[in-house]
């Protein structure tokens, strides 16, 4: 479980916006078992109640006593209440008693030098940003705004590995606002409703303003609501203000903008968070900026027609104000203003940044064929400088040409297959491609930049690999990758070349039922020997594999006779016994159920004769007699993939150094339904290893009771599975 820790303020001069976004993540990260804790100075105006309340432990930093000694050349050096040295003095503290795994910054009284200071006591940092005016010492950097210059806005202020989540898609949103975004219709034609909303702050006093400016319209007609704090120095004010209007309605403390939002036909605001609220939900803006910071964003929100901007808050009247309104009431709304709206934020951004901040090498992933609507998302993905690279062309894709291709693929579907990998939320992490050249399918993959240098590739590409060998019955055949995607990903570093003496690989051929839980283990081994240059094959008959150099049999249930083991120079079985005894079929289970927790798994040439040929390599699984089936299964994949690799690594060398098998060959015979009986007259410690070895699903374990027949399922009841060791024999 990862633990972060968020260092952020609010205050009545910094305003809400950090705290209430961060707090958004905070319950994102939450919800997939994080634990997450915050570190906030005291200020006036200051939300640690709030962020308590939420749930979330606040370690407090003292109230600014003298805020002279805090100027550092930032231009919000001030916000910090303290000079930098002291505040990341103060934070340290704090976080080595916390020992977390990132930290996250909303703040823009921090810069490099603070983070320098707290480097050595978190693994990663995050820094939410929105003004790309101070370097950073951060892995990942937040920007969610929309600026023209947005791939280049932060170029020489972070480290070169930095990844950067940039623009609206990454948008800290409340899940309300992605559920609603496709709910909620779009804006036509008359104004009835109003939402007015100018942050937590608004120590300007717009919001009196803009109601002063609607008053003088004198319209009965139109509905406003209005989100005001109720820690605002105005409210008062306020609330005299609108004693004679009934159709103005103002709201205090609310959880969510979101109902107000959706019932507005328009809205009066600034440029902070909310922006991006108000595109989610398709609502129309008339926009006045309150800091300077404000002003870049909203040059990218006019350029591309999606608010009506006003000037800033020192430049607007009521009387500009009362126009506006005017203007726009009788204008009435063009649905393409809200449609377009709605097309630059789709509310999901907190999923797509909690993703990648809890990604895991062994994260559970899914996988989907690709869609129309995912041609932008592959574009942009093709069209990235590290994809470009070591692409064969290092020129950007025009967008005709990449929607051609694309449409192209899409209609070969006897010759292409094309999948997008995702998280279990649905976040997608990147593309593979499966294209077919005469019969060697060759295999192509995009990893999605936001999830580079996580280790993802081989979770990555093992899922895709099972879901087109679902797909495609048969032998499938698959050429070698490409040296520019080992590089490119360098997923598989440090596993070596084991090809021929003259460069080229070998032919390897796998073999495996159809359904056999030892499938899903098979793609880690055809992915890396692709990536090593190898040609490999995988089929669930033997009789199907073309002629080559190698073949493993693994977990194959089918006697394969001679003819079809001359079509490969050498064929190996592995097998979790100690061989000759305990041949046949199943025999770490029948090992586990006599009560055996040393079990041999051995490596060792196909023969016509069951499990009789020369042994080149074993080792042995040590158990402590608690494990399951899904423990017991994993270990031995496990064992079984290294035992094949080291095969090929010592290949063809090993195989003179094979040793012909020696002892009285013993049997198992195969496991049937019946097996899996339990007697309800015995105890159950005398039947667990029998328990242990039980599938759930395809065979579990069951007794008889009246004639009737039930069911038992056994699960570990805490996630403390024992460690099993592998020890090396030859």
């Amino acid at each position: 479980m990862f633990h972060f820790v968020i260092r952020t303020d609010a205050s009545n001069s910094i305003g809400t916006g950090h705290v209430i976004r961060c707090l958004t993540l905070a319950d994102a990260l939450a919800r997939n078992g994080a634990q997450v804790s915050f570190i906030c100075r005291e200020h006036e105006g200051h939300l640690c109640d709030l962020i308590e309340k939420r749930g979330y432990p606040v370690h407090r930093l003292p109230k600014p006593i003298d805020t002279a000694n805090t100027d550092s050349g930032l231009s919000h050096a001030a916000w910090l209440g303290a000079h930098w040295q002291q505040d990341a003095d103060q934070t340290s503290a704090c976080i080595q008693s916390l020992e977390p795994d990132w930290l996250i910054i909303d703040h823009y009284g921090v810069d490099y030098r603070w983070e320098r200071i707290i480097r050595p006591l978190v693994s990663r940092i995050f820094v939410i940003d929105d003004l790309a005016d101070r370097d950073h010492d951060c892995d990942v950097l937040l920007d969610q705004n929309l600026f023209t210059d947005m791939q280049t806005r932060y170029s020489g202020m972070v480290p070169k590995n930095c990844t950067f989540l940039l623009g609206p898609d990454y948008a800290l949103l409340q899940p309300v606002y992605a559920d609603l975004h496709d709910r909620i219709p779009s804006r036509v034609g008359t104004i009835r409703r109003i939402f007015i909303s100018f942050g937590g702050a608004d120590s300007d006093n717009l919001t009196g303003r803009t109601l002063a400016a609607f008053s003088n319209l004198k319209r009965t007609d139109i509905e406003v609501d209005v989100a005001l704090s109720e820690n605002s120095p105005h409210t008062a004010a306020i609330e005299r203000q609108i004693v004679e209007h009934p159709n103005i309605h103002v709201y205090g403390a609310l959880p969510t903008l979101a109902p107000l939002m959706a019932k507005a036909d328009l809205s009066i605001g600034a440029a902070g968070t909310t922006t991006w609220e108000r595109l989610c939900l398709g609502l129309p803006a008339i926009v006045i900026t309150l800091a300077e910071n404000q002003r870049p964003i909203v040059d990218g929100l006019t350029g591309k027609g999606l608010i009506r901007y006003l000037g800033h808050k020192d430049e607007v009247s009521v009387q500009d104000i009362q126009q506006a309104l005017s203007e726009q009431i009788k204008d009435e709304l063009d649905e393409n203003w809200s449609i377009k709206c709605r097309q630059i934020v789709d509310g999901r951004g907190v999923d797509r940044v909690c993703a990648v901040l809890t990604a895991t090498p062994d994260m559970p992933l899914r996988v989907r064929h690709a869609r129309l609507s995912d041609e932008e998302l592959l574009l942009t993905w093709a069209n990235d400088p590290m994809t470009q690279q070591y692409s064969f062309s290092s020129e950007p894709i025009p967008e005709e040409t990449h929607r051609k291709w694309f449409h192209e693929r899409l209609r070969d579907i006897e010759s292409c297959s094309i999948y997008i990998v995702e998280t279990k939320s649905g976040i997608p992490l990147g593309q593979v491609r499966f294209e077919k050249e005469e019969q060697v399918w060759e295999l192509h993959y995009v990893v999605s930049p936001i999830f580079r240098g996580m280790d993802l590739g081989k979770t990555f590409l093992n899922t895709a690999l099972l879901k087109f060998r679902e797909e495609n019955s048969g032998v499938l055949v698959f050429g070698r990758v490409k040296t520019e995607n080992i590089r490119s990903q360098r997923i598989f570093e440090g596993l070596g070349f084991t090809g021929k003496p003259d460069g080229g690989g070998w032919r390897i051929s796998v073999c495996s039922d159809s359904g056999s839980w030892m499938s899903a283990y098979i793609p880690d081994l055809l992915i890396n020997w692709m990536f090593e240059g190898h040609e490999v094959r995988w089929a669930h008959d033997a009789s199907e594999l073309p002629e080559g150099d190698i073949s493993f049999y693994l977990s194959y249930g089918k006697i394969v006779n001679d003819t079809l083991l001359l079509r490969h120079s050498n064929n190996l079985v592995i097998h979790a016994s100690d061989l000759p005894r305990g041949r046949g079929w199943s025999p770490m289970t029948w090992k586990i159920i006599e009560g055996e927790n040393d079990i041999a798994v051995t490596l060792f040439e196909a023969a016509e004769s069951v499990d009789s040929g020369q042994i080149y390599k074993q080792v042995h699984l040590e158990y402590t007699g608690v494990e399951l089936i899904d423990k017991l299964r994993s270990s031995l994949a496990q064992a079984t993939i290294e035992l094949c690799r080291s095969f090929l690594q010592d290949y063809p060398a090993i195989t003179k150094e094979g040793i012909p098998q020696q002892g009285t060959p013993t049997y198992y015979p195969r496991r049937h339904h019946e097996d899996s009986f339990i007697d309800i007259n015995k105890p159950l410690r005398d039947q667990f290893n029998l328990l242990r070895t039980v599938d759930n699903v395809k065979y579990p374990a069951w007794f008889e009771l009246k004639g009737k027949r039930f069911i038992i399922q056994i699960y570990r009841a805490v996630n403390d599975e024992p460690k099993t060791e592998a020890h090396n024999d030859r």
